[in-house]
């Protein structure tokens, strides 16, 4: 057993760790201005590490184009069987398709993919990043709250940094050094930031009606694998692109999901018990996943 588990410490707990200390900070009654944090990550951290992880990966523009294919049929694959779920199950799909769609692809996707496929895994893991970023910001808005959500896609830096670090890679353009250094050193500060905004999210969570809510989560996580497993079959993908697709899809809920709830009054005490049950389990079914796919 202990042979089985060595492999996937250094993968996993970096993450529990991180995601601890900011459970651990909030339980001590720290200050953490939630709201600064993640427009520093969205605005500064995140656009920085898209352009400068992609800008130094020896990426084929026919890869990019893949990574984003794939990211889009995940998505249109779990909404399906959301969609289903929802029928079948009677959940409102106003208020919980989106959450059961859109996993913590960022926070826990980002820094689990890097942990266990390096800087390679990284740059795949921020092509899936940015399609569901964009994804998220548009047709997730525009579900829950019944428009569309042009503005809020327009107004987002980490959309440009994606289209810039796009026309890096198809048109062969190379940073200056000083450049690259800068973009790489602001870039670092988005995955402990997001880990530990986790933590701290988690922590705060009003979590009610706990039933519905652990069996929304394991949904979520079903959903998720099942649509990784269509897609990477349906697209014949192979290699660590195959890997970080199946890895992504087996992420929780993420936390901006209940953040939307929230906004919109869609179920939020619900849909915070989906983000934190999935996350406690998403503990155990990532190293399985990880133990499968041969890390």
């Amino acid at each position: 057993m202990i042979s089985l588990i060595s492999p996937l410490m250094p993968v996993m707990m970096p993450v529990l760790l991180c995601a601890s200390l900011g459970w651990l900070w909030l339980r001590f009654n720290q200050p953490f201005d939630q709201e600064f944090v993640r427009r520093l990550v969205m605005w500064v951290g995140a656009p920085s590490l898209i352009v400068a992880t992609l800008g130094r990966i020896d990426m084929s523009p026919e890869l990019l184009g893949t990574v984003l294919l794939a990211a889009l049929v995940l998505l249109a694959v779990n909404a399906v069987f959301a969609v289903l779920f929802c029928r079948l199950a009677g959940f409102s799909l106003r208020d919980f398709l989106i959450p059961l769609v859109f996993g913590n692809f960022g926070n826990m996707g980002l820094p689990i993919c890097l942990f266990a496929f390096g800087d390679e895994g990284l740059a795949l893991a921020l092509g899936v990043f940015l399609a569901t970023t964009l994804c998220h910001f548009s047709f997730g808005v525009a579900v829950l709250n019944g428009r569309a959500a042009v503005k809020a896609v327009s107004q987002s830096p980490v959309i440009y940094a994606g289209l810039f670090a796009a026309c890096m890679v198809f048109f062969g353009w190379e940073l200056p050094q000083t450049a690259a250094n800068t973009l790489g050193l602001l870039g670092n500060l988005s995955i402990p930031l997001m880990l530990i905004t986790l933590g701290v999210s988690l922590g705060s969570l009003q979590v009610a009606v706990a039933g519905r809510a652990l069996l929304l989560g394991v949904v979520r996580l079903l959903l998720g694998v099942s649509a990784g497993f269509a897609t990477v079959y349906v697209l014949e993908l192979e290699g660590t692109l195959r890997n970080v697709i199946l890895l992504q899809s087996a992420m929780p809920a993420a936390v901006f999901n209940y953040l939307l709830a929230m906004q919109y009054q869609r179920e939020p005490a619900i849909v915070a018990g989906l983000v934190v049950s999935s996350t406690l389990i998403s503990f155990i079914t990532i190293p399985l996943l990880l133990l499968y796919l041969g890390v």
